[in-house]
């Protein structure tokens, strides 16, 4: 009876033994072997006001933005190039009007800053990551950044990220799922504010 009981001891440890080599067929085991996770986010930290004018007064007169950088595998060193910021206006706010100049064109977007990763010099209090403050003051909208725009009370000023990495990729609005717009990642790489030119 003992070696019975042995016998069967021993057969149900080499069995369990061999089955735990076996691959895992977990969503999460899948999800760590297939899916490639060597790109980046960039987060927005801070919003700029929903509503900025020239004059001040209860509204800002800047349209600022706090962000960061995170490597896909999370880790703190992201390998990026550079971030490119684009501003284009619009004339209602389903942004599908341009605003046009005085003699009636379309104007497109406009690449308004290039910031290498290099200038991610400060690390962010949130995560640790390398963070990137930017300040479009609102004179400039108007001065050189559109300075034949003809801006209708209100316009809306719409702010477009482009995240490229070293290798060449880029992440932008286009690339971008549903999911990196939602509260945990806050990347939406676009943002719309509404802008009063008086």
């Amino acid at each position: 009876m003992k070696n019975i009981f042995k016998t069967f001891l021993i057969g149900l440890v080499l069995s369990v033994g061999f089955t735990s080599c076996e691959d895992s067929n977990l969503a999460i085991d899948n999800l760590y072997n297939n899916v490639d996770s060597s790109g980046a986010i960039l987060r927005i930290l801070e919003y700029p006001d929903d509503l900025v004018n020239i004059s001040g007064g209860s509204f800002s007169t800047s349209i600022d933005f706090l962000i960061e950088v995170q490597e896909g595998d999370g880790s703190f060193t992201p390998d990026f190039k550079e971030v490119r910021v684009y501003l284009s206006s619009f004339d209602d706010q389903d942004l599908i009007d341009p605003t046009k100049d005085a003699d009636g064109n379309e104007l497109g977007e406009v690449l308004y800053k290039t910031i290498s990763a290099a200038e991610f010099e400060e690390l962010s209090e949130v995560n640790g990551l390398p963070v990137f403050q930017i300040i479009t003051p609102t004179y400039l909208l108007v001065e050189e950044i559109f300075p034949t725009a003809v801006f209708n009370i209100p316009s809306f000023i719409l702010t477009r990220f482009e995240l490229e990495m070293n290798d060449g990729r880029i992440f932008d609005d286009e690339s971008a799922g549903a999911s990196l717009s939602g509260p945990y990642f806050e990347s939406p790489f676009t943002h719309k504010t509404i802008f009063i030119n008086n």
